[in-house]
């Protein structure tokens, strides 16, 4: 991490700072800033570091002194999400990654957290150091800790995926297929076509590479897509988790590219429709989710979702999705975004060749659901990868915006 000067203590947000001490820039000068910090948030909310940060010159150690010196009785209420901020924080640090402070606060960690883990389907514990623990996981493992890539998992998923990329986890996928091996870190194949999807999502991939893939899960909340041809499954997909569906989707079917695509269009959405008749009205919202997720494995669902995409571009993709967006399609929430703002925070330290910078959009996660009053968007200061320009389209990414 850079090493700098901290003339100040951090802002006492919430605290009153009267006759807090506070020392001189000298004292401070050439410190590490980002250690301090945490430590002083440790001692905001009465909590202790780790051990390992607890010898006399760490910063760590440093900054959590000076935060019970100035605080001491009046701290902050400490919830699970301000806990796992703070490690998240702190292992950002040790790994001298960045840290998006903006948009990754503990509620935010409170909002994509879903009751039942999306890769393995089990309801998440807290606490238990059990393998159903809630853990949150960066699905671009290159890029630092900021919102749109992280997501929510149990722990035996998280140590299964461990930092394997989207390509690995995908290689993985084909060899359970072929039947070379039953389970791979104690996950099996629908488990693992569940993770290399999450990953897939914020991966930036050629149009023609993912067009026919189906759709394994629906993305977590605040999961931004880069691919538009994905963008445009989750939105289809997400027309069935509400009750006043057929009006969206006749109008959606009107903003594809030809006849051709709308007739392919029209018998993908009977064959999904049928799929969530199967599972009847009365159906808990999590058990509608899983029979939509579940309907992209349909022999003919598949094979009608292949006739569309291969009769789209990546083009018509991004324009249905845009258009959608802007008109209230796809449902309440979902706002389009610059495009540099599709990985904004990221810091991501290289971008696939040819890939252009992402355009983000954002959907509400399910019925019932708020929508917050502003976009869900990482500030930083770091330039984005410099990317060749696109005659074509370029990618649009979905950033799903409330708590499931």
């Amino acid at each position: 991490m850079t090493q700098i000067a901290l003339p100040l203590f951090p802002a006492t947000a919430g605290v009153p700072d009267e006759g807090c001490p506070r020392p001189g820039a000298g004292s401070l000068a050439a410190f590490d800033a980002a250690g301090f910090e945490i430590g002083w948030d440790y001692a905001r909310h009465r909590l202790t570091p780790p051990a390992d940060h607890l010898h006399g010159r760490h910063p760590v150690r440093q900054g959590w002194d000076a935060g019970r010196q100035a605080f001491g009785l009046r701290t902050l209420q400490p919830s699970r999400h301000v806990r796992r901020w703070l490690q998240l924080r702190l292992q950002a640090w040790l790994q001298d990654q960045e840290f998006e402070p903006v948009m990754v606060t503990p509620r935010f960690l409170a909002l994509i957290e879903p009751r039942r883990c999306p890769v393995t389907r089990e309801v998440l514990t807290h606490g238990d150091d059990a393998p159903s623990d809630a853990a949150v996981v960066r699905l671009q493992p290159q890029a630092g800790y900021a919102a749109g890539h992280l997501a929510v998992v149990s722990r035996r998923a998280a140590q299964a995926c461990g930092t394997a990329s989207a390509a690995e986890l995908q290689a993985i996928v084909r060899r359970l297929r072929d039947g070379d091996l039953a389970s791979v870190g104690g996950l099996d194949l629908a488990q693992w076509e569940r993770l290399a999807a999450l990953h897939g999502f914020v991966a930036a991939q050629a149009h023609e590479r993912i067009a026919s893939l189906p759709l394994r899960v629906l993305p977590p909340n605040r999961l931004r897509l880069l691919n538009p041809v994905q963008a445009l499954q989750v939105m289809l997909t997400r027309l069935f988790l509400g009750q006043a569906y057929a009006r969206r989707m006749t109008a959606l079917g009107s903003l594809m590219p030809d006849a051709d695509a709308r007739r392919c269009y029209g018998l993908l959405m009977n064959a999904m429709l049928a799929r969530r008749l199967a599972a009847g009205w009365s159906a808990d919202p999590e058990q509608v989710r899983q029979v939509l997720e579940d309907a992209w494995s349909h022999p003919v669902v598949e094979r009608r979702w292949e006739q569309l995409a291969l009769r789209l571009r990546r083009a018509d993709c991004e324009r249905i999705v845009r258009l959608a967006a802007q008109r209230g399609l796809a449902g309440s929430g979902m706002h389009w975004l610059d495009d540099d703002r599709a990985t904004e925070g990221w810091a991501t330290a290289t971008q696939a060749p040819g890939i252009p910078v992402q355009r983000p959009v954002r959907v509400p996660a399910g019925p019932g659901a708020h929508a917050p009053a502003q976009p869900v968007v990482a500030r930083s200061r770091r330039a984005p990868a410099a990317v060749p320009p696109s005659a074509e389209a370029r990618p649009v990414a979905v950033a799903l915006a409330v708590a499931g």
